[in-house]
């Protein structure tokens, strides 16, 4: 594996951790103001589906990560 591709491989993390943090933060706080009664319980069908979306997201950017794709590419350069 050469060195572009550890690098696009790095890249592909990076986007993992990077889709982590932007979806997760919204996830944990909506839980808890669901928890504490500012948001009806219906909500939580909602935040299913965005987790959903947002991990498959993120397993997405985990296989181009362990292939050594960057992260807006299909396949290797």
């Amino acid at each position: 594996m050469g060195l572009r591709h550890i690098f696009d491989g790095a890249q592909s993390l990076a986007a993992a951790v990077v889709t982590v943090g932007l979806t997760g933060v919204p996830l944990w706080y909506t839980h808890q103001a669901i928890q504490i009664g500012l948001a009806p319980q219906w909500v939580y069908a909602v935040l299913a589906a965005l987790f959903f979306v947002s991990a498959s997201i993120v397993f997405a950017f985990l296989a181009k990560m362990l292939r050594g794709v960057a992260p807006l590419r299909e396949r290797r350069r």
